[in-house]
């Protein structure tokens, strides 16, 4: 199992301002360069408090785009967890950034600096989205910024969001179509919030921009979540982690605190339907146990509905380890 040590650097190598975007909101941080101490203050408190021995620790500088800061400070920045690294407490490191932020002489730093993961913002493979959404990039740097990281061997992970403006359902799913064909390690998948301060909050306040309704935002994901597990593709995140901040500066949009879940639950119903269509008497349901809780969803809304559609079948549920996560068998008793 792979732990991720968590170093913000909130908009941090942003020169531009997306129409969604106010970090500071998102994550309830204010911009400032974390000194090396500080950094090695963090990483020290993870292992001595919440990791486990054994496990697989990755730094990761998330918040801002990494690659977007001046040299010299990428390079402190990668090189105070080094001496974790020399230890053999640290594996490796991740960062995030901007496609438009990748080139052979930033692949080399972070190389030297034992970056193992880099997570592209990506949003959208759709360029009148990025145009509208006010990526400073287009459909064809997207594209050579995910080969330059895997022909230098790095892990790729791309970050899409659902509900930017001008999106329609196909152009997501032809987002997710394309993504599927960069082949990325892991995929994150978010919802396009309103917040305040932002230029989104504007247009929506003037009548140019309506954000997605939850269960269409849900409906979504689930499709994406769906074609990404088919191309065995790790999904590792859907929706925004609950923060104070977000919540109180969210405006409107398809926000939910266990929005991720909603998603994945969906989606294993959707499987369980298929087997339990022709409504048997009897089903044994055998699930992995770390997904029994998706069976319900949150506070147990989805699996009332399901129950209801199904009253007729009476389901005995299993734990079985050797199910994937996310997968389902199903056995028709009578």
């Amino acid at each position: 199992m792979r732990r991720v040590i968590p170093i913000f650097i909130p908009n941090l190598g942003c020169k531009i301002r997306c129409v969604y975007c106010d970090q500071e909101k998102t994550v309830g941080k204010s911009p400032q360069v974390p000194s090396p101490e500080r950094i090695r203050e963090e990483i020290e408190l993870w292992l001595k408090e919440r990791l486990k021995e054994k496990e697989e620790v990755q730094v990761a500088f998330f918040g801002g785009s990494f690659t977007g800061l001046p040299f010299f400070l990428q390079e402190r920045l990668l090189f105070s967890v080094h001496p974790f690294i020399e230890k053999g407490l640290i594996n490796s490191i991740r960062l995030s950034t901007r496609p438009d932020l990748i080139d052979e002489r930033i692949l080399e730093l972070l190389k030297r600096g034992k970056v193992r993961t880099i997570e592209l913002g990506v949003q959208s493979m759709d360029a009148e989205v990025l145009k509208l959404s006010k990526r400073p990039y287009g459909v064809e740097t997207v594209m050579k910024a995910s080969e330059l990281i895997k022909e230098w061997g790095f892990e790729l992970g791309i970050q899409i969001m659902v509900g930017l403006p001008g999106e329609t359902v196909y152009s997501f799913k032809e987002t997710v179509k394309r993504v599927i064909q960069l082949r990325p390690s892991f995929v994150r998948i978010y919802p396009t919030l309103v917040l305040r301060g932002t230029e989104l909050e504007k247009w929506y306040r003037e009548g140019l921009y309506k954000p997605l309704e939850l269960w269409k935002a849900v409906e979504l994901s689930k499709e994406a979540l769906y074609e990404f597990q088919r191309a065995q593709i790790q999904v590792v995140r859907i929706g925004l982690q609950r923060e104070e901040e977000l919540e109180r500066n969210l405006v409107v949009g398809p926000y939910h605190p266990a929005f991720g879940e909603l998603v994945r639950s969906a989606l294993l119903l959707d499987k369980l339907k298929l087997y339990l269509q022709d409504n048997p008497k009897r089903a044994l349901v055998r699930i992995n146990p770390k997904d029994e809780s998706l069976l319900y969803g949150h506070r147990g809304e989805i699996f009332k509905r399901f129950k209801a559609l199904f009253e007729k079948t009476e389901m005995v549920f299993q734990k079985d380890e050797t199910i994937n996560r996310g997968d389902l068998k199903v056995e028709i008793l009578s």
